[in-house]
Parts: structure tokens; sequence; C-alpha cells
């Protein structure tokens, strides 16, 4: 990361207005989408860093270039995030990619961010995480080189533990396992197929689409899984104190979403003495 990111992610801190601090050790662990996509540009190492800082677990999309360089952006296309323009990132090379800017889309303070390398993002992680942390990490496209890298970038900044992968499919699971046992794997569950998906047991990583019980949520941690609610998306639906009290009585280890520091808030004015 560059001095100027970093100074970006500081100063965006002093914008937020928060000190970094952690909630209750008991609380479940609010892993920002995409990093904080409401308040810096997404899938960039300015908002990750900002994450880290404030004790949040991040999401982040990892796709890769046409000269095999995994990168963090969500889009295929490069117009939505870039100046790249509707070429896919499949299609530049990593020399040509860090050359597009990444964030003058989303604010002009942010004008000569670039696309982070998985590489970078990783070593940035690892240095700035405060204690275990939880990071989502949605396999958007990878061939079989970059299976191996992946799992050689988690063997050097050893964050297995941190770290799940969730998206890919069945076959690149096995083939990531198979590279490392350690390799961890999650996948959206919905209460429907709960039994199932615990019968298979292929799953160290569920990322339930409901709103658990408490004794869902027990059930699911004596079977050694460990348990995320995937409450990811923008609206009014998602920005939702109800849900978000019940899923921390529920007892989940982490949640995904859009509204990390709202939520935060709503957590805070819970605690006794607040």
């Amino acid at each position: 990361m560059t001095v100027k990111q970093c100074n970006v992610g500081m100063g965006l801190l002093v914008v937020l207005g928060f000190i970094p601090q952690v909630l209750l050790a008991s609380d479940p662990v609010l892993i920002a989408h995409r990093g904080l996509l409401r308040h810096a540009p997404e899938n960039t190492l300015p908002a990750f860093s900002t994450c880290l800082d404030l004790g949040l677990g991040i999401e982040l999309d990892i796709r890769t270039t046409k000269d095999g360089e995994l990168v963090i952006i969500h889009d295929d296309s490069l117009q939505r995030t870039t100046n790249g323009g509707a070429r896919s990132i499949r299609d530049v090379t990593w020399a040509e990619a860090q050359r597009l800017d990444a964030g003058s889309w989303f604010a002009p303070e942010f004008a000569g961010t670039r696309i982070p390398t998985l590489e970078q993002t990783l070593k940035l992680i690892k240095s700035r995480k405060r204690g275990k942390t939880i990071i989502a990490l949605n396999i958007k496209q990878l061939n079989p080189e970059g299976e191996r890298t992946l799992i050689q970038l988690l063997e050097k900044y050893e964050l297995f533990e941190d770290c799940f992968g969730f998206d890919q499919g069945a076959a690149m699971s096995q083939r990531l396992k198979q590279l490392n046992a350690r390799f961890r794997v999650g996948q959206n569950v919905n209460r429907k197929s709960l039994d199932a998906r615990l019968k298979e047991g292929q799953l160290d990583v569920f990322l339930l689409t409901f709103v658990p019980e408490k004794s869902e949520v027990e059930r699911l941690k004596q079977k050694g899984i460990q348990v995320l609610f995937n409450f990811g998306g923008a609206g009014e639906a998602r920005r939702n104190p109800p849900v978000w009290k019940q899923i921390r009585a529920a007892g989940v280890e982490g949640m995904l979403t859009d509204y990390p520091l709202e939520c935060r808030q709503v957590w805070r004015g819970d605690q006794p003495g607040s």
C-alpha cells in the first residue's frame, strides 16, 4: 500500500469519527462486505486497512488477470469500479491493471487508488489485523495455477485460521483441500438444506442465509462448524437493527454486512452502562 493510500485510510477513520475499539468478546465479528463499500472504494487497500484498524472482518472478491495475477475486484468488467472501460479483468495483464484508477469513481480524494493483488491484501491483513479476525474470500475466478498460488499465499502469511473460501465449485474446493488440508471451505446454507450440508460433511463454514435460533447455532458449533450469518446487500431490509440484535443473541461467530459501523453502534447501545 502506498503512503497516499495509507494516509487516505487513516483519514477515513477521522472522517468516520471512530477510534479503533473492539466489542465484547462474545459479540459476532462484523465482516465488512467488500470492505467498507459505503465509505471507501470497494475491494481496495484503503477500505481494507480501515476495516482492520476498526477490528472488522473483511469479505473480498478474487479474480485473475490475463497473465495469472490474483487480484481483488468484484465484477468481471472493469467498467463500474475503474476507468478501464467495458473490458474484462481476464483480458488485461497485471501491468495494465495496475495503471487503472480504482478510486476516482467513488470520490475525488481516492483518485489514484489501485486494484490490489491478493498478495498485497493478505500482507496488509497479516500486518494490521487486531488478533483473530474473519476474512471471507469470495472466489470468483481462478485457474489451476491460481489455486496453487492462493494456497501458497495463505501458507506464506499464515492466514488459514482467519480465512475461508466460498462461492467456488465443489471440484475446486476439493482441489484446494488437497493442496493444503487447512484450507477452509464455506458455503451459503439455507434452513431447508441445513441437515443435508451437515450430513455431507464437506463444509468448515456455514454462511447462514436465514436468522437462526440459538439452538441451531449451538448444534452446528458442536459439529465443529464455524457459524456465520450472510446479511450482505444494501437497502432497508438489510439495514435492520432488530435482525442485528437477533443474530447477536443467537451466538453466531460473525455477520457479513454492508452496514458494519451502524450495526456496531446498535450493539454498543445495548451494552450495560452505555
